[in-house]
């Protein structure tokens, strides 16, 4: 233990020694500072990040809503639609509430998100999921504080879109086998298709506001002779999908009211 210790004094003298009588040592041992130095502070900087990661998730959510209003506001819509007055929270007739996602399932056929928004937070079921990329899904239920969406990788959920050039509207839905794999089905055939076209949302339905961007029309094949179906590349990442905007249609309940007094 003395024999240690003592080996260890010495060792540190002759480090003194050389630093102070020769310079290219002593530049080799200020490197080698510097680097515990800088591996200290780098733990350091880890460690502080860890601990405003939530603070930065907030901030990455407001950011996505503002970014997404901003998307909708300079895109390619009809002149009512961009007449319509933007603030705090609302894009026209619809209101727009930020949310990031808990937890997701994205390896079945009915695949899922749980958000961290609930019903006190004002959000309510059959609502749009989406975000600036393109669409995400559709709130089916919702608690106190979180909500249950079905991402349109599910093969229960469908989409009102048009594709842009012909303005053909058609239900779009999951492929069943792609992450990025979308299909339109039941297209009369003397509509020209042109593949490389965007597909928008059609805005006819009251879930998701019109013309957000979806994905881009491809291979298009003939189906027993009478229609047409084309696949859809879709924008949205699914496997990096973290920040969402639900939307909800203000007009909702109006319009269903007059739906069902129609329907009597």
């Amino acid at each position: 233990m003395i024999s240690a210790a003592v080996f260890l004094l010495l060792e540190i003298a002759a480090v003194l020694m050389l630093s102070r009588t020769s310079s290219l040592q002593n530049i080799w041992i200020n490197r080698a500072s510097h680097r515990v130095h800088a591996g200290i502070w780098g733990t350091a900087e880890k460690i502080r990040n860890y601990f405003t990661l939530d603070g930065q998730n907030r901030a990455l959510a407001t950011k996505n809503l503002e970014l997404i209003k901003e998307v909708w506001e300079n895109g390619e819509r009809d002149l009512s639609y961009r007449e319509n007055h933007l603030y705090d929270g609302k894009v026209g007739n619809f209101r727009m509430i930020p949310a990031t996602i808990v937890k997701a399932s994205r390896n079945s056929q009915h695949n899922y998100i749980v958000l961290n928004k609930g019903s006190e937070d004002g959000v309510k079921p059959q609502t749009g999921i989406v975000t600036t990329t393109g669409v995400v899904g559709v709130v089916n239920a919702v608690g106190k504080h979180f909500s249950y969406g079905l991402t349109l990788m599910n093969t229960k959920m469908s989409v009102s879109a048009r594709i842009g050039q012909t303005g053909l509207v058609a239900p779009l839905e999951w492929d069943g086998k792609h992450s990025n794999g979308a299909l339109m089905k039941n297209l009369p055939l003397h509509y020209e298709i042109a593949p490389g076209d965007t597909v928008w949302t059609s805005g006819y339905s009251s879930v998701f506001p019109p013309d957000i961007p979806i994905g881009t029309t491809g291979r298009i094949r003939q189906v027993d002779g009478s229609t047409n179906e084309v696949s859809v590349g879709l924008f949205q990442d699914f496997a990096a999908l973290r920040y969402v905007i639900i939307t909800e249609n203000l007009d909702r309940g109006e319009i269903a009211d007059l739906e069902k007094e129609a329907g009597r």
